[in-house]
């Protein structure tokens, strides 16, 4: 029997969690509703940011739109950014822009559900391959906690290289 990476297992574990609570979809409370909405309607200002190659001019106001001034972000491939929500702009800010016309498509959303103050979201996304290599689907897994009507605190995994690997240097500090 082959090793399981734990990604693999964390991302299966999710999957099945996020499918077996999407029963609970049709009782949602109404703020459970709006807590699903504020983590679509954030995904989809970072999916436009992207799709109009304006990440580094927009990232700082979508965040402040979304995520409380205490954030709590819980990823290992950002650390050197800092944590919180600065250390989640700076991150974004030091990714490069997609090439003119070659932006990656939107993920795919195969689940969003809520579950009190915690949303979790389960997307697909295809990226381009090297040459001569075929591209495969990542799964990505992304938990919110909400408080207050904004994002208080995130952790995510993902079964591949869906963001690419994160930027090596941070920019400098505003």
């Amino acid at each position: 029997m082959k090793p399981v990476k734990i990604w693999k297992l964390f991302v299966a574990c999710a999957m099945g969690a996020a499918l077996a609570m999407s029963a609970h979809a049709a009782t949602y409370t109404p703020q459970e509703e709006a807590n699903v909405k504020l983590v679509a309607d954030f995904y989809a200002a970072l999916d436009n940011a992207d799709a109009h190659r304006g990440m580094k001019q927009n990232i700082r106001s979508i965040a402040e739109m979304y995520m409380q001034a205490d954030y709590i972000q819980h990823m290992e491939g950002g650390k050197q950014f800092g944590q919180g929500r600065e250390g989640f702009i700076r991150f974004l800010e030091a990714m490069p822009a997609p090439p003119a016309g070659m932006a990656p498509p939107p993920a795919q959303v195969l689940s969003l559900i809520a579950n009190g103050d915690i949303v979790i979201r389960v997307s697909s996304r295809t990226m381009p391959a090297a040459p001569g290599a075929e591209a495969n689907p990542s799964y990505i897994f992304n938990m919110f906690r909400i408080q207050n009507g904004k994002l208080a605190e995130h952790w995510d995994a993902s079964s591949g290289a869906a963001m690419g690997p994160p930027p090596t240097a941070p920019p400098p500090a505003h």
